[in-house]
């Protein structure tokens, strides 16, 4: 499995709103290499695939779990504004 390639899978899949299968790529993604450069990224992208499976408080812990252990990733001050439009 190449993180690079599935990352795009993901958002490939992601943009045909198949929200389903981009989830399940992440997780293994995040699974199989949870330290990589993107994992911000792929933790955004998961609340994304949550928020359009209508799993809200799924996608809202996501976005909180990434600011804490990703606090100065452009991602985490993504993921603040979303929780911020969300209240």
């Amino acid at each position: 499995m190449s993180p690079t390639r599935n990352y795009w899978l993901g958002n490939a899949q992601f943009a045909l709103k198949d929200y389903k299968s981009a989830l399940a790529t992440y997780q293994g993604l995040l699974k199989a290499f949870p330290s990589m450069p993107k994992t911000p990224d792929v933790l955004l992208n998961v609340a994304g695939c949550q928020k359009g499976l209508k799993q809200t408080a799924a996608a809202n812990k996501t976005l909180k779990q990434l600011i804490a252990k990703y606090p100065t990733s452009e991602a985490a001050a993504k993921a603040k504004k979303l929780l911020a439009a969300a209240k």
